[in-house]
């Protein structure tokens, strides 16, 4: 497969009711052959990792979400490379909680 190409460099979460919050692309990791990773900050400083798994034709999307600029850092090395476990990603219904 060859490498994923990101079109749109913007993401927008909604929470029911809330004011809807506007995330920009910081961050990709294209190295893994089964994981990739793409990071994405809002302006408040909350912030959504989107892992895709690829399995053969299949990718299946997941998701880690936290609050702070720091603990979004503390995810990448100075390389822009994602240093996280593979396995706290969650399906995007389920981020909610973390924003």
């Amino acid at each position: 497969m060859a490498g994923i190409v990101v079109h749109d460099h913007s993401m927008q979460f909604h929470k029911q009711g809330q004011s809807p919050v506007n995330f920009e692309a910081a961050n990709q990791d294209l190295r893994g052959a089964q994981f990739q990773y793409f990071g994405f900050i809002s302006s408040f400083g909350s912030w959504i990792i989107m892992q895709f798994n690829i399995q053969g034709d299949t990718i299946i999307y997941k998701y880690f979400a936290g609050q702070t600029r720091t603990d979004y850092d503390a995810l990448w090395n100075a390389s822009g490379e994602y240093t996280g476990a593979s396995d706290i990603f969650v399906t995007f219904d389920q981020i909610g909680a973390s924003l």
